[in-house]
C-alpha cells in the first residue's frame, strides 16, 4: 500500500511537468506578435493545471500560508474584472482575456508548490530544459544552421524579436546559477560520498529528482544561455541580469559583510576603489545608452507619456486595453502645447506597448492599480529573497526586464512572469504548519479553483473565435493589394462582432470602406481603432473622409491630429497642404509646403522625397517661384 502511495505521487509529478511542458512548449511557437492557434494548447494546458490542482487539494496536505502576494492578485484580478464587466470597449474584453489565464495559472502554480515540496526543483528542471532549447536555437542561428523569425536581426530564439529571447532566458539564467550556488554544499557532500551504498542514496528517485537532475539541467542553462545572451545585443536583459546578480552575491555569499569589513580596514583604499567601480559602471551605462542613443531616448519619451497619462486618470486610469490609444492622444497633447524639442520630435512613434509593465498597467488602471502591482510583486520579491528562492532572484531579473520593454505583451514571456511570481512566494515548512486537511480550509480554494475552470471555458470560446475570425481575415486582405477593397467591405461585415477588438482588423476594414467610397461607416470603424492604437494613419484617412464628405474643419482637424502624435512624418502634413490647397488657402498650403521640403525626416526614404519634391512643385505653381527638387 505504501508503495502504490508512492507510485500515485511520482505519476501526479510527472502529470503536473507534462502539464508545465505543454503550456511553454506551445507559448513558445511564436515566430510572429499575433493571436494564433497555439494559444490554444497553451489555455488547454492552463485547464489541466486547474484540475490537478483541483485534485491535489482534495487528496494532499496543504503547507499554505496565505501571502501579501496572494491578496493583492486577487484584488487584481476584482479589479480587471471590474474593467471587463463595466467597459464597453471591445480592447478591454480582450486584454481581460489575455490576462486572466495568467491569474490561473499563478492559483495552480501556488497550490503545487504547497502541495509537494519537490515542485520547486522540478519547475526549476522544466525551465532549464527550456533554456537549454532556446540557446541551442540561437546558436544554430548565429551560426546559419537555420533562420531567425526576424529578417533584421540573426538571432531570435523561438520568437520574433531578440528582446523578448533574451527576457525569456534571462530569468533562466539568474534562477539556475541562484540554485546552483545555494545547494553547492549539498553536491559537495553527494561528490565525497566514500562508500557505495551513500553513492547509491544519490541514486534514489527523490534525491534525482530534488538534486542531481536540477543541477544537471541548471549548469547546462548557465552555460548554454552565457554563450547566447550577449548576442541578443539586449541592453534590459543585461541589466537585468546584473542588477540580480549583484543582489545574490551581496545577500547570499556575504559580500556586503565583507565590503564593511574593508571599508573599516582600509578606508582610503577602499574608497579608491569603490570611485573607480562607480566610474566604470557608470561608463559602461553610458557606453549602452550610447551605443543604441536613439533607442534609449525613445523609451524616455515613452516613459513620460505614460507617466502622463496615469496622471491625467489618477483614479480610474485610461481602461484596461486602452494603452494605445490612450498613448496616442497624450503624445498629440504633448507636442501640441509647446514647441518640444527636435531630439524629441524625432525620436516620438506610435508604440503598442509602454516598455514599462507597471507604468502601462498604471496608465490603464490608475494610480491604485499601479501601486497595487507594485506591492504584489514587490512582496514577493522581498519574501523570496530574504529565505534565499532561487526563483526570488530569477523574478528580480524578469521584474527589472519588465521596467524596460513589454513582456507581459508576449505570451511566454506572461506566462514566465506568472511562474516565478507564484514559485517565489514562500510556504510554511511541514513541520509546526497548520495544513489546511479540514472543509473549512479546502473549500474557499476548491471555489477558487471551481470559478477559475468556470471562467476558462468563456475565454477559450472567445479566443478560439477570434484566432479563427483572424485567420479568415488574413487569407481575405491580401485582396487589397489587387484593390479589391470590395471582398474585405463583404468579409469585414461577417468579421466585425468577433474583431472590433483589434486594431489591425478596424485600420483594413475602414480604409476598404473608404476605398469603397463609404466615408461615413469608415470614420465610425476608424474611429473606434483610433481609441485602440496611437498610429497616425487612423487620422490620415478619417481626414480624406471628411474631406470627401465636405466637411473641411473636421479634415484639417484630423491632419493635424496624425501630425502631432509623430512630427516627424511628413505624410500628414503633405495631406494637410493639399487640403489647404484645394479650399483655396493658398498661404497656408504654401507655408505647410515649405515646412516639408525643408524637414529632413529621421527616415529618408524614395516616398519621402517623392513627397517633398511633389510639395516644391506645388510651391512652384502657387507662386510661379522655381523650387529645387530633392534628388533621388
Amino acid at each position: 500500500m505504501k508503495h502504490a502511495g508512492t507510485l500515485l505521487k511520482y505519476a501526479g509529478l510527472l502529470l503536473w511537468a507534462a502539464c508545465f511542458w505543454m503550456l511553454f512548449d506551445a507559448s513558445l511557437d511564436m515566430p510572429a506578435q499575433e493571436l494564433r492557434e497555439q494559444a490554444l494548447t497553451s489555455l488547454q494546458a492552463v485547464l489541466l493545471l486547474l484540475i490537478l490542482a483541483a485534485a491535489a487539494c482534495c487528496t494532499a496536505p496543504l503547507h499554505f500560508k496565505l501571502h501579501t502576494t496572494d491578496l493583492g492578485i486577487f484584488l487584481l484580478w476584482g479589479l480587471m474584472t471590474a474593467y471587463r464587466y463595466g467597459s464597453t470597449n471591445p480592447a478591454t474584453w480582450v486584454r481581460y482575456d489575455e490576462l486572466l489565464p495568467a491569474v490561473l495559472l499563478y492559483v495552480a502554480v501556488r497550490i503545487f508548490t504547497a502541495t509537494d515540496r519537490r515542485a520547486i526543483p522540478v519547475l526549476l528542471t522544466l525551465l532549464s530544459l527550456f533554456g537549454i532549447l532556446e540557446a541551442w536555437t540561437g546558436l544554430r542561428q548565429i551560426y546559419g544552421f537555420t533562420y531567425s523569425n526576424h529578417g533584421l536581426f540573426r538571432i531570435t530564439g523561438s520568437l520574433f524579436n531578440p528582446g523578448p529571447y533574451a527576457g525569456f532566458i534571462t530569468p533562466i539564467l539568474v534562477c539556475a546559477a541562484a540554485f546552483l550556488v545555494r545547494t553547492r554544499q549539498t553536491a559537495e557532500r553527494l561528490r565525497k560520498a566514500n562508500t557505495l551504498k551513500q553513492r547509491l542514496r544519490s541514486l534514489l528517485p527523490n534525491r534525482l529528482i530534488r538534486m542531481v537532475i536540477p543541477r544537471l539541467m541548471c549548469w547546462g542553462a548557465v552555460l548554454a544561455i552565457l554563450i547566447v545572451l550577449p548576442a541578443t545585443m539586449s541592453r534590459a536583459a543585461g541589466v537585468a541580469a546584473a542588477v540580480a546578480g549583484a543582489v545574490f552575491v551581496l545577500k547570499e555569499l556575504g559580500a556586503g559583510s565583507r565590503l564593511r569589513n574593508l571599508a573599516a580596514k582600509y578606508p582610503l583604499r577602499f574608497g579608491i576603489t569603490t570611485a573607480a567601480a562607480m566610474l566604470l559602471v557608470a561608463g559602461a551605462a553610458f557606453g549602452a545608452y550610447w551605443i543604441k542613443r536613439p533607442s534609449a531616448e525613445g523609451r524616455l519619451l515613452i516613459w513620460k507619456i505614460d507617466s502622463r497619462i496615469m496622471l491625467r486618470h489618477p483614479v480610474c486610469g485610461a481602461g484596461l486595453g486602452s494603452f494605445a490609444g490612450a498613448f496616442g492622444e497624450e503624445q498629440a497633447l504633448y507636442f501640441s502645447e509647446k514647441e518640444r524639442s527636435e531630439a524629441e520630435k524625432r525620436v516620438a512613434g506610435c508604440p503598442e506597448s509602454g516598455f514599462n509593465e507597471f507604468l502601462q498597467f498604471g496608465a490603464e488602471t490608475g494610480i491604485p492599480g499601479f501601486l497595487l502591482l507594485v506591492l504584489t510583486v514587490g512582496s514577493a520579491l522581498y519574501a523570496s529573497i530574504r529565505q534565499g528562492n532561487p526563483f526570488g532572484y530569477g523574478l528580480l531579473a524578469a521584474t527589472l526586464f519588465a521596467c524596460f520593454s513589454y513582456p507581459w505583451s508576449v505570451l511566454p514571456l506572461r506566462l514566465l512572469f506568472v511562474m516565478l511570481l507564484a514559485a517565489a512566494v514562500p510556504n510554511p515548512p511541514p513541520s509546526g504548519s497548520r495544513q489546511y486537511s479540514t472543509l473549512r480550509y479546502r473549500i474557499p480554494i476548491l471555489g477558487i479553483l471551481a470559478a477559475g475552470i468556470i471562467c476558462w471555458t468563456g475565454i477559450r470560446e472567445r479566443t478560439k473565435n477570434r484566432i479563427e475570425a483572424r485567420e479568415t481575415w488574413n487569407s481575405t486582405r491580401i485582396w487589397i493589394n489587387s484593390g479589391r477593397c470590395d471582398y474585405l467591405v463583404e468579409d469585414g461585415d461577417k468579421l466585425y462582432d468577433r474583431l472590433r477588438g483589434d486594431f489591425r482588423f478596424l485600420y483594413d476594414y475602414g480604409y476598404a470602406l473608404h476605398k469603397n467610397g463609404n466615408f461615413r461607416k469608415s470614420n465610425e470603424i476608424l474611429l473606434q481603432g483610433a481609441k485602440m492604437s496611437s498610429d497616425p494613419m487612423f487620422w490620415n484617412i478619417m481626414g480624406k473622409n471628411f474631406e470627401a464628405l465636405g466637411d473641411a474643419e473636421r479634415a484639417e482637424d484630423s491632419f493635424m491630429q496624425a501630425h502631432w502624435r509623430i512630427p516627424d512624418r511628413i505624410y500628414p502634413l503633405y495631406l494637410l497642404a493639399c487640403h489647404y490647397r484645394d479650399c483655396g488657402r493658398t498661404e497656408q498650403a504654401v507655408a505647410i509646403a515649405r515646412r516639408i521640403v525643408t524637414h529632413r525626416p529621421k527616415i529618408e526614404s524614395t516616398q519621402t522625397r517623392d513627397l517633398q519634391n511633389e510639395m516644391s512643385r506645388m510651391i512652384d505653381s502657387l507662386t510661379n517661384t522655381p523650387q529645387p527638387e530633392n534628388p533621388k
